[in-house]
């Protein structure tokens, strides 16, 4: 339930059970009063009176009288009761909410440490040990090609906390153009090949059939770029990662698949999560990537599917986006 939400019905019960409280202390009042002037009556001797300063008509009626208001005070308590532990079960879920708010907080700031702190450290050392000449002359265009690798890596973190960020806020909808899904790929692949050849990584582009949809451009580049990354990053040197484009029924499907260290259920289970790293906290990935991946996926009306054998079997990525509408 959003926060908003239940801040309203929280309050409105709240609300409820104060008028409740009121009305049952303006109730006992008065039946107080009324008890009062009955004792003064059967003090008098006078029965009769007394019954019809408690409400009934004679004094055979007080226990009529007095059932009836028992039965009335026994529902009365039990919706205090239910009222009460309504507040308490709102009370808990708040409480319950705060603490998994205060957890994505944590979680964020740590994942966005590390995107950003691990390249900045990288370039760093690359400088210092340019600036101290301490780099060989055969394997400074080396170190520069990763200085700026990392620089690359920088950026994309940034961009993906920023774009997680405005997703949180000010989510903007997708300006959805046709385009050729072949050419988006080709442009994707082209830009994470540097980075792919310096890991020692293939990528496979399959013969790519000309399908069009209707996409944002820039964003399905943040999706196709993030799996793409993520599948270098995961690959051992010397392997391959495949990317396929085709049509099936109503969608077009992009797949990227690498031979990779997989995913256990569990990693699975959390793929999508901003940030969740799991047991598994060295190996460098945070997750925010994933997590934008599925977010603008779902902007354009499609869907991503994770899949793998388990640890060590390589992980699928599978992109599905609806097929361009005719007109």
């Amino acid at each position: 339930m959003p926060r908003s939400r239940s801040s309203i019905l929280f309050s409105l019960t709240l609300a409820f059970a104060l008028a409740l409280v009121a009305w049952w202390t303006w109730f006992q009042v008065q039946r107080s009063g009324e008890l009062e002037r009955a004792g003064r009556h059967l003090v008098a001797g006078d029965a009769g009176a007394a019954a019809h300063a408690l409400g009934a008509e004679n004094p055979a009626g007080i226990a009529e009288l007095a059932a009836g208001r028992r039965t009335m005070f026994l529902s009365e308590g039990i919706a205090f009761g239910a009222i009460l532990i309504a507040i308490g079960v709102l009370f808990l879920a708040s409480q319950r909410r705060e603490a998994q708010l205060q957890q994505d907080h944590d979680r964020f700031l740590a994942g966005a440490t590390h995107e950003l702190k691990t390249p900045l450290a990288t370039i760093r050392l690359l400088l210092e040990s340019l600036r101290d000449d301490r780099v060989p002359p055969d394997k400074r265009q080396r170190y520069l090609q990763s200085g700026l690798l990392e620089a690359e890596r920088l950026e994309n973190g940034l961009t993906n906390v920023l774009t997680a960020a405005g997703l949180r806020t000010t989510p903007r909808a997708p300006r959805l153009l046709p385009g050729n899904l072949a050419d988006d790929l080709r442009l994707a692949v082209t830009a994470i090949t540097p980075r792919a050849e310096a890991a020692g990584v293939t990528i496979a582009l399959a013969e790519l059939p000309a399908l069009t949809a209707d996409r944002d451009a820039d964003a399905l580049q943040m999706v196709l770029r993030n799996l793409l990354d993520n599948a270098v990053k995961y690959s051992p040197r010397g392997s391959t990662v495949h990317v396929q484009l085709r049509a099936e029924r109503d969608v077009h499907a992009v797949e990227i698949r690498d031979d990779g260290r997989g995913m256990d259920a569990e990693t699975l289970a959390h793929a999508f999560v901003p940030f969740w790293r799991g047991r598994d906290s060295h190996s460098g990935g945070t997750g925010l990537g994933l997590h934008l991946v599925q977010e603008l996926v779902r902007a354009h009306g499609g869907k991503v599917v994770a899949a793998s054998d388990g640890n060590g079997r390589g992980s699928r990525f599978t992109v599905l986006l609806p097929q361009r509408r005719n007109g």
